[in-house]
């Protein structure tokens, strides 16, 4: 054996150790790239689940949501069926005029005392007009931006203007 043989059975044993030192490194990727996939799977399952539960979520809410309202309404309309019997009961009653008119307060003071208890309250209209909760029908004369007549009053519901006031307002000429 001479010194030529003996280098290339030493190159070929180096290139098989730098197959197999390849061939470790491309499994040990492999093994890391399977591990990353399943981490990446795992993730995704978990945007699925934690998505369907939000959406889950939005639907119970929605659904909550409306009972509220229904039952806020149906607590509005059984207190107004109240009013309501009340005229009913005022319209079949044979009586004289004074107490038809006694009647009849009595049932404005009723809905007065429920709109203000269920935070309705007049809009006020003396003074200067405020475009924000009043709404001008009709111009006249007079000193500039004063409301001279009421057509309809205005209601606030809280701080939320629930229907303008219909005035008549002043302008200078």
């Amino acid at each position: 054996m001479d010194i030529s043989e003996n280098s290339s059975e030493s190159g070929e044993a180096t290139e098989l150790s730098e197959i197999e030192s390849l061939k470790m490194q491309l499994e040990s990727v492999n093994e890391e790239l399977s591990r990353q996939t399943a981490l990446a799977q795992d993730y995704l399952d978990t945007a699925r689940r934690v998505q369907a539960e939000f959406e889950n979520y939005k639907k119970r809410m929605a659904k909550e949501r409306e009972q509220i309202v229904s039952c806020a309404n149906e607590r509005l309309l059984c207190d107004i069926l109240i009013i309501y019997d009340d005229l009913q009961r005022a319209l079949e009653a044979e009586c004289e005029a004074d107490e038809l008119r006694n009647g009849i307060s009595k049932i404005h003071t009723n809905l007065a005392n429920f709109l203000k208890e269920n935070g309705v309250r007049e809009i006020p209209v003396d003074g200067k007009f405020d475009p924000s909760c009043h709404e001008a029908l009709a111009m006249g004369e007079g000193e500039d931006g004063t409301i001279l007549e009421v057509y309809q009053k205005g209601y606030y519901l809280g701080n939320k203007v629930l229907r303008t006031s219909k005035v008549k307002v002043a302008r200078s000429k």
